[in-house]
């Protein structure tokens, strides 16, 4: 990356940041890629996809990377800590920007221990809705619905909801705070919690969050709870939800694009050595809606807009579990990788519009053409496929190192980009990872895009695998029709290979040649110098023999001291096979290389193949002859 900055003198920013709620990352993205473009950064996405409570070997994966980003090498670090919900992932991040960065690191939304933060007085109108339940509604009984208890943003809120309580003189029953989880999956176990208690019934609970206020209030309606005539519900953060059904939710409407912006113009200072306070605010505004009983229109948003919203969304959703679909049914029926990336190619723009993509591959490939990873993306990477405006490009670089992840052909180098980095993993290795470059500033990565990479990821390990199980089985097979002492074809290999050729000789009415082999005095040798001695003479027969058949035919080893040879006869006479055979045994006896005779019984049978030809009489036929031989070869012996 050094070699970058170089060439272009661009600064490279990195932003860290996992996977959530779609309209925050929209608003944060493209916020945050118009600043770094007007101000002419690259702008690099580490995206990881957490899922809350999940501590899978798959989901912890994403800890790797922190270590595969190249922070030692970015001129400046963004880290949106709310959105990492695992203690373990944010400690890795932490443990690796302290060890690794030279630069300036600022916390996006949460005051995150000594680094510099930019946050929105969000928890503050915490205090501002408890006054306004209080004094303008008359609730009295005000419950609190916090997040799971190591989350920054919920903590800081529960403790305005608690000093504010108590300066108002209001009661905190003991069924009035209850931990959820920052998400949609606690509201019947809330509600229950919170009513619990008949002498004290809440009549208005703020949450911490808006999906914990909108699944709380499905929760109360379920029961027969009206929301806001018998319970007010209040959120923070302003999700598309909380206009997109009824009751609209009384919310706290953050400036995202505001802290975004202000977060590039912080950093662009820091870059430059200028001075910054370490904490700064940007104000938020209360949206005071159905859930809470106001219907002012000036905090409103239009009914047609809210309509605009819904319908953007769920076109966007309704089409992609059936195009998922479709694309693992493609992938899953490649059988080569250029199979597999012209798929990729094909639903390129699935989900999102690419204006370049590149995927590169770790690890190294084995000689049972698999590949082998390791937890870690490993420094030198391999990319295999590059795509830019609508084409494939051809790979030029065929591996670089990871400190050079912008040293890429398929970038522009004369403008400033905004790329997401995700990485290819499975639930134990790193597979690669996958640089993606979109054709709108506003589009980002969701939960869809998450699959796809997923898909992707799992699609190529299992090319790997499955290469290396098809060479494997393949192994196996010949090892299953091969001798394992001479390397020769067995009584199993020789049938198939002459049960796959006896249709094309039937159809050329050539002549075929069986020959029936056997050693002589292999007994002898066992018997008088061991049978280390008995295994050199079958082995060294059999060099001979192989070296002998002729090209388009076999030879094959199918007992103890038997041999089979079938060959055409117009490609050789087995006359010719025959006292080749004996020529080479006479010569290694005349050399004396072994301490015993090396002799070979040969016979043979010639014969144009029919449909009525049985192989088994072939071969009979030869070794009638070959057994005639033996006998000569005995009387010669004996004499």
């Amino acid at each position: 990356m050094d070699t970058e900055n170089t060439k272009s003198g661009r600064k490279n920013i990195g932003v860290f940041f996992n996977c959530s709620e779609v309209r925050f990352q929209r608003k944060f993205c493209h916020a945050l890629s118009s600043a770094a473009k007007k101000m002419d950064y690259n702008l690099l996405f580490f995206m990881t996809f957490e899922v809350i409570d999940d501590e899978s070997d798959f989901n912890k994966m994403n800890e790797k990377m922190m270590k595969f980003a190249p922070i030692e090498h970015l001129d400046a670090i963004i880290v949106a800590y709310d959105t990492f919900d695992r203690p373990s992932i944010r400690q890795v991040l932490e443990d690796e920007i302290r060890a690794r960065a030279t630069c300036p690191v600022i916390s996006f939304r949460e005051k995150y221990k000594d680094f510099l933060c930019i946050l929105s007085n969000a928890n503050d109108a915490i205090i501002n809705i408890i006054n306004h339940l209080a004094d303008y509604h008359h609730c009295k009984n005000i419950a609190f619905m916090a997040g799971y208890e190591d989350h920054y943003d919920s903590n800081e809120r529960l403790k305005r909801y608690l000093e504010t309580m108590k300066a108002k003189g209001l009661p905190v029953y003991d069924n009035f705070v209850f931990h959820g989880d920052m998400w949609r999956f606690k509201g019947e176990e809330a509600f229950r919690y919170f009513f619990q208690d008949p002498d004290h019934i809440p009549d208005a609970i703020v949450c911490a969050n808006d999906h914990m206020a909108r699944a709380l209030s499905n929760a109360a309606i379920e029961h027969g709870v009206r929301v806001p005539e018998d319970l007010k519900i209040t959120g923070v953060d302003d999700i598309a939800e909380a206009v997109e059904y009824h009751p609209t939710l009384t919310t706290v409407s953050v400036d995202l694009e505001g802290m975004a912006e202000r977060t590039m113009e912080v950093t662009d200072k820091l870059i430059n050595h200028q001075y910054i306070k370490n904490v700064i605010a940007v104000p938020a505004k209360i949206m005071y809606r159905e859930s809470c009983g106001c219907y002012g229109e000036e905090v409103m948003v239009s009914y047609q807009q809210q309509l605009n919203q819904y319908y953007e969304r769920m076109s966007h959703l309704l089409g992609q579990p059936h195009n998922q679909t479709m694309f693992q049914i493609d992938l899953d029926g490649c059988n080569t990788m250029e199979e597999l990336l012209d798929t990729i190619q094909r639903n390129v723009d699935l989900v999102v519009k690419h204006k370049s993509l590149y995927i590169c591959l770790s690890g190294e490939e084995n000689e049972n053409g698999g590949r082998t990873f390791s937890e870690d993306v490993m420094d030198v990477v391999h990319p295999i496929f590059a795509y830019n405006k609508g084409q494939r490009l051809e790979i030029q670089n065929k591996s670089f190192r990871t400190d050079n992840l912008l040293m890429v052909d398929v970038y522009e180098k004369n403008k400033p980009k905004t790329i997401y980095f995700s990485l290819l993993h499975d639930s134990h290795n790193c597979i690669g990872f996958m640089a993606s470059e979109f054709d709108s500033m506003k589009d980002t990565v969701d939960q869809y895009y998450f699959d796809w990479v997923l898909k992707i990821s799992l699609a190529l390990n299992k090319h790997f695998i499955s290469a290396e199980l098809k060479h494997l089985l393949e192994q196996t097979k010949q090892k299953s029709l091969t001798d394992f002492m001479t390397g020769m074809s067995n009584r199993r290999g020789f049938e198939m290979w002459v049960s796959k050729n006896t249709k094309e000789w039937i159809a050329s009415k050539e002549e075929i040649a069986f020959m029936t082999l056997d050693l002589d005095g292999l007994k002898k040798i066992n018997d008088n110098l061991g049978h280390e001695a008995g295994d050199m003479a079958i082995v060294t027969a059999s060099k001979i023999i192989k070296k002998k058949c002729p090209k388009s035919g076999i030879c094959a080893r199918t007992g103890g001291d038997e041999f089979l040879m079938v060959f055409p006869a117009s490609k050789a006479s087995p006359e010719e096979v025959a006292a080749k055979i004996e020529s080479s045994m006479q010569r290694k006896n005349a050399a004396g290389a072994f301490p015993f005779k090396l002799s070979i019984s040969q016979g043979w049978y010639i014969t144009r193949m029919q449909h009525t030809t049985r192989v088994e009489d072939c071969l009979a036929e030869s070794d009638k002859k070959m057994y005639e031989m033996k006998d000569l070869h005995h009387q010669d012996e004996t004499m």
